[in-house]
């Protein structure tokens, strides 16, 4: 298999590259983290049955509990093997948006290195309470926020279940773009809606327009 940066060389279509931030912290545990397990497979497997998706999506995976874990490595989602997430520990979701910006920005770099045109990144924050990393979150929160409203990143938050604190993932998102209460656990529902708009963005231009038109269904999405 090509490492990433072949893959670069190998497949020079333009890129979107979605980071998806998972809380992983006990609360999590039993249907919540198992719910989630299936929504993640159910988006990598309609990606990848798009064929130009396919090609023009990059995943990745952060999980979030008492620490960071980096699940999955930014790759083509062709190359992506289904992740097993398992629910443990505290919620450390500053430290977590740090490090996905990092990881981003380092892939742009390969991108530009590379010269392979890409799209705004998208990033995906799923929590069902609040940062325990008080001493981190605001100001990641912060960058991101500003990230977000300067269209350097397409930024989503989503809360799950009764106990999310949507006002501390609001931080985190542009302030156009509001996080959003998942209705029970309908992690499929989601992740389904965000298949079909990476698919979407895969076929335009990277730099046009539809960059930020393709979220529009965001506002009516019902989750």
């Amino acid at each position: 298999m090509p490492s990433n940066n072949d893959d670069l060389i190998i497949n020079p279509t333009p890129r979107c590259a979605c980071m998806l931030l998972l809380d992983s912290s006990y609360s999590m545990h039993g249907k919540p983290i198992e719910e989630l397990n299936q929504g993640v497979n159910q988006f990598i497997e309609e990606v990848c049955q798009d064929k130009f998706a396919s090609f023009a999506v990059e995943l990745g995976v952060l999980t979030f509990d008492t620490t960071v874990t980096e699940v999955v490595p930014i790759q083509s989602i062709s190359q992506v093997n289904t992740p097993v997430f398992t629910a443990q520990g505290a919620t450390s979701m500053g430290s977590a948006i740090l490090r996905a910006i990092k990881l981003l920005d380092a892939r742009k770099e390969e991108y530009k290195k590379k010269g392979v045109a890409y799209y705004q990144p998208w990033i995906v924050i799923m929590t069902d309470g609040e940062p325990t990393d008080e001493d981190v979150y605001p100001q990641a929160a912060a960058q991101l926020r500003r990230s977000g409203e300067n269209n350097k990143y397409l930024v989503f938050g989503i809360g799950i279940g009764d106990y999310c604190n949507l006002n501390k993932l609001a931080l985190a998102c542009p302030a156009n773009r509001p996080p959003k209460k998942l209705s029970g656990y309908r992690f499929r529902d989601f992740f389904k809606w965000l298949s079909a708009s990476m698919a979407q963005v895969s076929v335009s231009t990277p730099g046009t327009s539809i960059d930020i038109p393709s979220t529009k269904g965001w506002e009516d999405i019902r989750i």
